[in-house]
């Protein structure tokens, strides 16, 4: 008895049909287990809210689903950038990978209050120095640009006795 070729492509084609449908099941299905992290006892626990965290341990934070380096530093922290900063007083080797649950010391924040009003440079200011001064926010320059346009042509080019606007 000979097969024709189209009924060989049908039945494979069908093998293949059955397979992927498979692996979507178990995929489905494994998905729906709890997942152990490392110090972690109950599958709530990584999930706290941070105002009960922030009011157990000042200084710390416990790392929840979705978190990244770069997002506690812009909610803790004020500014995405000093995710460098988390990463060294934590020790992370691969600041890449942080679990739920886990906590992290934070770095103390100084705060900067801006009054807004008058800057006078003196040697060695450049703009984004002057507003990590002014603000606690190096990119605050902008702010600083934009109110003395008429008077800085060049943000990179600042002189010193030159009487800057401090927007607040």
């Amino acid at each position: 008895m000979k097969v024709s070729e189209d009924t060989v492509s049908m039945f494979l084609g069908l093998a293949v049909v059955v397979v992927v449908i498979g692996l979507m099941v178990n995929f489905v299905q494994r998905g729906k287990g709890n997942i152990s992290v490392p110090g972690v006892s109950s599958p709530t626990e990584g999930l706290a809210s941070n105002a009960e965290e922030s009011a157990e341990k000042t200084g710390f934070y416990k790392v929840v689903s979705g978190d990244s380096l770069w997002k506690i530093a812009e909610k803790k922290l004020g500014d995405g950038e000093k995710w460098v900063e988390l990463a060294k007083i934590n020790d992370l080797k691969n600041p890449g990978i942080i679990f739920s649950g886990q906590e992290l010391k934070l770095p103390e924040v100084k705060q900067v209050e801006n009054k807004g009003g008058e800057y006078v440079v003196v040697k060695g200011d450049y703009l984004w120095k002057i507003a990590l001064n002014e603000y606690g926010d190096g990119f605050g320059w902008t702010k600083i640009w934009e109110a003395n346009r008429a008077m800085i042509r060049n943000p990179d080019l600042i002189e010193v006795g030159m009487r800057l606007a401090i927007p607040r």
